[in-house]
């Protein structure tokens, strides 16, 4: 496992369909349905009037420089250029080319990482892609913070009590094996074996007890309610695998953007609430998304073996 901080996690959406209509501009694809992207928000045609102001400047001239030639066409040359100088000008540049900055964590996986840790007291700390932990075992504390990413937890016996946090979540355990996640949407908790107990706060007095086969999250000072997951689909990936039933093919490529050290964007807005059931290999980003394709009928462009746009 290796140190690392995340820098961005994706250019925003409008940017994102920005550039993705300039690759298809590039091959002269749909020209009535970019003209109507444009034309239904200004902000589609500043987002684009920024990729064109990337055009022969100096920025693009050093970032083509930078893209290996390789078998492609001046197009997909070009846009793999611009993509770059748009990575670094919204500072994402780094998750662009799987490189980190060093940052201070117990331990930790890069982008495309799956590994397992043991703890001084024999703890197991599975570690998602992109993830880190600190760890302070030791008298009669036993205490893990997660710092971002997500993590699974088989905890060993021992008499000192043991809990997780993550944001101002407190995770209690009771003698089980829990996953923990952090994301836009709160601190998700779920739970494959035993009991936990989540708090949104240290002192919050609303609680909630989760048992195998549950979930809940803490959302700011309150608490999702417990819902019922599937075990399979929800600790998939502790195994290396992606299970998904009945997913909408959007939720299932920004599972699969944990994994990829570059950029994925889905530029067919029917494709991604298409639903979808299937499992995916997560070592392999460009096969998963190939698969993805052939199960929604679509195709995928792949530029610079770094950005795939699935249309």
């Amino acid at each position: 496992m290796t140190g690392g901080r995340k820098a961005g996690d994706a250019l925003s959406p409008t940017d994102a369909r920005a550039l993705s209509w300039f690759v298809a501009n590039q091959a002269g694809d749909d020209p009535q349905g970019f003209e109507a992207w444009r034309a239904a928000d200004p902000r589609h045609d500043a987002a684009y009037a920024r990729i064109e102001r990337l055009w022969g400047s100096s920025a693009l001239a050093g970032a083509a420089r930078r893209v290996r030639p390789g078998r492609r066409t001046r197009a997909a040359t070009t846009a793999s250029a611009l993509a770059l100088c748009l990575f670094a000008v919204t500072g994402i540049g780094l998750r662009l080319t799987g490189t980190q900055i060093a940052w201070p964590a117990d331990h930790a996986t890069a982008i495309g990482e799956i590994a397992t840790a043991r703890l001084d007291d024999g703890t197991l700390v599975t570690l998602d892609s992109g993830s880190a932990i600190d760890a302070d075992i030791g008298g009669d504390r036993r205490e893990i913070r997660l710092l971002r990413g997500r993590a699974f937890v088989t905890v060993a016996k021992d008499a000192r009590p043991f809990r997780m946090l993550s944001g101002d979540a407190v995770i209690r355990d009771i003698g089980t094996r829990f996953a923990v996640a952090r994301g836009a949407a709160g601190e998700q908790v779920a739970v494959e074996e035993g009991v936990v107990e989540l708090r949104a706060t240290a002192d919050a007095p609303a609680r909630a007890v989760l048992g195998a086969g549950q979930a809940s999250a803490a959302r700011g000072a309150g608490l999702a309610p417990v819902h019922a997951i599937e075990p399979f689909e929800a600790f998939g990936w502790t195994r290396g695998r992606l299970y998904f039933s009945g997913r909408p093919l959007g939720d299932v490529v920004d599972e699969l953007r944990r994994y990829h050290r570059g950029w994925i964007v889905v530029a067919n807005g029917d494709a991604a609430t298409m639903r979808i059931s299937g499992g995916l290999r997560l070592d392999d980003p460009d096969a998963a998304m190939a698969e993805l394709a052939r199960l929604s009928g679509t195709r995928i462009t792949s530029i610079a073996g770094r950005i795939l746009i699935l249309r």
